[in-house]
C-alpha cells in the first residue's frame, strides 16, 4: 500500500464507538485481473457494486496492524463502478462511561480508512475525492452481557437513509511495516504489515435458513451476516440465540424445545419507516433469530452470507456408525465456527483467543489440514503481548488484559504440538525467549519446599462440577479445591511435563543446556509432587497438601509428566475413574492421552458417550461443558476430529526428521473404519475392517516413498514405502 493515504470524515471525534461510510465512483473500459489493499481502524466491510467481498482488516496486536489484500477481479463490471466502505470506529478506552464492544479487536479510536484498486491500468487510491458520511443514526448497544465479544446495534433507517456525505479528510500517510524505513527509530499504531492468513471464506447460504413466522431457523449454528429486507412503519427485534433455554444456561435439555423460552443476550433492534434492507455491522453467530415487531411492519430474509476460515475438510469418511459419523460432522463444524482471524472459545458470546482453547484447536486442525497460517499466527499474538517478567496474557489480542496462569503453558503445548506435527525448528527458535519467559515467571512461584505456589491470578484449570465458584474461600469457578492452603498442587505436575516439552525443543534448537536445566526443576517437582501429595492408602494424588481433595487433572498430570510410570500410573488412573472432580470438555485432550498411555484407552468410552448424547439432545455444535454449558458452541470439544483420525484410523507422525506416519487403528466397539488423515508427509489414507475373525487394513498415501509405520491389533509391526499397501492379521 505505498504511496496510500489515510482518509477520514471531517467530523471524526476522537474515542468514540461510531459508523462512517466511505463511496468512491469510477470507471473501468475494460474488466481485468484486480485486487483491492485495504486497512481500516477499527474495522472494514467492502461492498462493490452492492455486493460484499471482505471484512477485516486482520486482528492485529500491539505490535502489528495489518492490511489485507482481496481479489476483487469477480465483483468488477465494464463501465461504471460503486465502491461502498463502512468503517467502524471504536473507542479506545472506557473511560468517560465509553465502552469497549468487540473485545478482541484492538484499536487507536480514531477512523481511518485506507485502500488502492487495481485493475490494469486503472488505479483507485484512498484521497480526498472520496466521500464520506458520519452515521449518526447506527448505535453501538452495550453488550456487556455477551462480554463485549460482539456489538449490538440499534438503527434509526430514516437518519441513515438521509445521511449527509461531503468530501472526505486526508489524514496522513500509510506507512507500511515490512518495507519502509522507521525514521529516528520511531514506530506509530498504524504501521500496516501484510495480513498473514488467508481472508475469510464466505459463502450465500440462504438456503439453509427457514422461517415460520415467528422464529428463522438454521439447519444449523451458524456465524455471519444476515440480511433483511424490512417495510412498514415502526420497530424490528431481531434476537440471536444458540438453541432454546431462556436462563442462558444450555443443561440436558433438547435444543429445539420451544417450550424453553429464549435467551435474550444478543438483540438487533431496528427502526424503519419506508424500506430498508439491514445487515449487522459485526458477525451474528444464531441457530435461531426471533422477530419481535411493533407497528405496521413486515420482514423478510433477503441474505445470509456464512463466514469461516477457508479450511475445507475432506468427507471421504465413515467411523463404522451412523451416531460417530455424525459426531465427527458435529465436531468439524464445531471448530469450524471457532476459527476466523484467530482461533476462537466461542462464536456467541466472547469470540476471543484464549491460550487453552487455542492449543487443542490447532491439535485438531493439524489433522485436518497442513494448513497452519492461523496456528502461526496465534503463536505471534501471544509472543507479541508477554510482560517484561514473562507473564503472558491468557488471551490476545483482548482490550482488556486477563491472566490464568497456566494458559501460559499452554503456549510452550503450542510451540510443541506444532514441532510433532511440522518439524519446523525455525519456529521453535522464535519463540524460544517467550517460552524461557513463561517458564522463568512460574519458577519464581516455586516456594521454599520446592514447590510451585498459587499465584494471585485465576488458578482455572477446568470447569469440573465440585469446583464452583466460592467467594468465601475466594476463588473464581473453575479452581481445584483447597487453594486457600497457598499451593496448587496440579501446578507442580503441570509444570514438569511442560518443563520437559521446553527442554526437547530447546535442545532441538541446539541449547543443550538449558534443556539440561529444565529437566533438572522438572525432576525435582516430580520428587516434590511424589512427596507432598501422593496419597499411598488411597492410591491417588491430591489436589492439597492436606490430602483432602482429589480430581482427574491431578492425576493425569502426574501420569502424564512421569511422576508416576507402569503399574503405579495404570492403579492412579483406574482409582481416578470414580473420582467426583472430572475432566470436562476443556481436560478431554489431556485426560484421554494418559489414560492411553497407561493401557486403559477404553476408558475413554464415558465420556465419548457424553459427547454422543449431544446427538440425541439435536445439538449442531459442541458446547463449552457437558451440562450447564454457557455456550453451545466450544471448540476445545472438538475432541472427536483427534480421538476418530490420530487412534480410531490411528494415524500420526511418527518422525518429523524422516516423515514417517505412524499407524495403529483402535479397533474396539466398531466393526470397521476409514478416512483420510493430514500428516507431515502428506495425507494418508486408512481403510479397515473385521471380517470373519480377521483384521484387514490397508493404508494408501498420496506422495511416494513416505515411510509408515504400521502396528496391528495382534501385535505385529510393519515398516512400508509403498504407496498402497493392506495387511491380514487374526483377532
Amino acid at each position: 500500500m505505498k504511496d496510500c493515504k489515510w482518509i477520514t470524515s471531517k467530523h471524526a471525534q476522537g474515542s468514540d464507538n461510531q459508523v462512517y461510510y466511505f463511496k468512491k465512483e469510477f470507471d473501468l473500459p475494460v474488466v481485468k485481473e484486480a485486487r483491492v489493499d485495504i486497512s481500516a481502524q477499527a474495522r472494514y466491510k467492502l461492498y462493490i457494486n452492492d455486493k460484499l467481498c471482505a471484512v477485516g482488516p486482520c486482528k492485529g496486536t500491539r505490535e502489528k496492524t495489518y492490511f489485507d489484500t482481496v481479489d476483487v477481479t469477480d465483483y468488477l463490471v465494464k463501465g461504471e463502478n460503486r465502491i461502498f466502505v463502512e468503517v467502524l470506529q471504536l473507542a479506545a478506552t472506557d473511560m468517560e462511561g465509553k465502552m469497549s464492544p468487540i473485545e478482541g479487536v484492538l484499536r487507536v479510536g480514531y477512523p481511518l480508512l485506507a485502500f488502492e484498486l487495481v485493475c490494469g491500468d486503472v488505479t483507485v487510491k484512498s484521497d480526498e475525492s472520496w466521500t464520506c458520511a458520519k452515521i449518526t443514526g447506527i448505535s453501538q448497544v452495550n453488550a456487556r452481557s455477551c462480554y463485549s465479544g460482539a456489538t449490538r446495534e440499534e438503527v434509526h433507517c430514516a437518519q441513515v437513509q438521509n445521511a449527509v456525505y461531503e468530501n472526505a479528510k486526508v489524514q496522513c500517510g500509510v506507512s507500511n511495516g515490512e518495507d519502509d524505513h522507521y525514521w529516528w527509530g520511531g514506530t506509530n499504531k498504524c504501521f500496516l504489515f501484510e495480513r498473514p492468513i488467508p481472508m475469510l471464506d464466505m459463502q450465500d447460504k440462504l438456503n439453509i435458513i427457514k422461517f415460520d413466522g415467528e422464529y428463522f431457523e438454521s439447519d444449523y449454528l451458524t456465524f455471519g451476516f444476515p440480511r433483511f429486507k424490512i417495510t412498514g412503519n415502526g420497530k424490528v427485534d431481531l434476537v440471536y440465540f444458540e438453541c432454546f433455554d431462556s436462563d442462558c444456561g444450555k443443561t440436558y435439555r433438547d435444543r429445539t424445545d420451544r417450550s424453553l423460552g429464549i435467551c435474550r443476550e444478543m438483540i438487533d433492534t431496528v427502526h424503519v419507516l419506508g424500506e430498508y434492507v439491514f445487515e449487522p455491522f459485526w458477525f451474528r453467530c444464531f441457530r435461531y433469530i426471533k422477530v419481535e415487531t411493533q407497528g405496521d411492519v413486515s420482514i423478510e430474509m433477503v441474505g445470509f452470507t456464512e463466514v469461516n476460515y477457508p479450511m475445507f475438510p475432506r468427507t471421504d469418511y465413515d467411523f463404522g456408525t451412523k451416531t460417530d459419523n455424525k459426531l465427527w460432522e458435529i465436531s468439524v463444524r464445531t471448530l469450524q465456527r471457532c476459527m476466523h482471524e484467530t482461533y476462537e472459545d466461542c462464536p456467541f458470546y466472547e469470540q476471543l483467543q484464549y491460550a487453552m482453547d487455542t492449543s487443542v484447536q490447532m491439535v485438531f486442525n493439524y489433522q485436518l489440514t497442513d494448513d497452519d497460517r492461523l496456528a502461526r499466527k496465534a503463536m505471534d499474538d501471544f509472543a507479541a503481548e508477554q510482560h517484561a517478567d514473562g507473564l503472558m496474557p491468557s488471551r490476545t489480542p483482548s482490550v482488556g488484559e486477563q491472566h490464568i496462569p497456566t494458559f501460559q503453558f499452554y503456549f510452550i503445548f503450542m510451540v510443541y504440538a506444532h514441532y510433532i506435527r511440522f518439524g519446523d525448528a525455525s519456529l521453535v527458535r522464535k519463540h524460544l525467549r517467550a517460552m524461557d519467559g513463561v517458564i522463568e515467571w512460574f519458577r519464581h512461584l516455586i516456594n521454599e519446599d520446592g514447590v510451585v505456589g498459587q499465584s494471585k491470578y485465576w488458578n482455572f484449570i477446568d470447569w469440573a462440577t465440585p469446583w464452583v465458584y466460592d467467594q468465601k474461600r475466594g476463588c473464581e469457578g473453575g479452581v481445584p479445591l483447597g487453594v486457600n492452603e497457598g499451593v496448587i498442587g496440579i501446578y507442580n505436575p503441570m509444570m514438569a511435563y511442560f518443563l520437559q516439552c521446553a527442554a526437547k525443543l530447546n535442545e532441538i534448537c541446539g541449547r543443550t543446556d538449558v534443556a539440561e536445566e529444565y529437566l533438572a526443576v522438572a525432576d525435582e517437582l516430580k520428587r516434590n509432587t511424589e512427596k507432598y501429595f501422593y496419597d499411598k492408602e488411597k492410591g491417588l494424588y491430591a489436589d492439597d497438601v492436606n490430602h483432602i481433595y482429589y480430581s482427574q487433572h491431578m492425576q493425569t498430570w502426574c501420569v502424564l509428566s512421569g511422576v508416576c510410570k507402569g503399574a503405579k500410573a495404570k492403579r492412579v488412573m483406574k482409582n481416578a475413574l470414580s473420582l467426583e472432580a472430572k475432566a470436562t470438555y476443556a481436560f478431554a485432550y489431556f485426560y484421554f492421552r494418559a489414560l492411553e498411555r497407561v493401557g486403559l484407552y477404553d476408558k475413554s468410552k464415558e465420556m465419548m458417550d457424553s459427547y454422543r448424547n449431544l446427538l440425541k439432545l439435536n445439538c449442531t455444535t459442541v458446547p463449552e461443558t457437558p451440562t450447564l454449558s454457557r455456550s453451545d458452541c466450544h471448540a476445545w470439544g472438538a475432541i472427536a476430529i483427534y480421538e476418530f483420525s490420530a487412534t480410531v484410523l490411528g494415524v500420526r507422525t511418527e518422525n518429523v526428521g524422516e516423515k514417517s506416519v505412524a499407524i495403529k487403528p483402535y479397533i474396539k466397539g466398531r466393526n470397521y473404519a476409514r478416512g483420510t488423515v493430514s500428516t507431515i508427509a502428506g495425507d494418508i489414507t486408512v481403510d479397515w475392517k473385521k471380517e470373519k475373525g480377521k483384521f484387514i487394513l490397508t493404508v494408501s498415501s498420496a506422495n511416494d516413498g513416505v515411510k509408515k509405520v504400521i502396528t496391528m491389533p495382534n501385535g505385529d509391526t510393519y515398516e512400508t514405502k509403498k504407496k498402497s499397501c493392506t495387511y491380514k492379521c487374526k483377532i
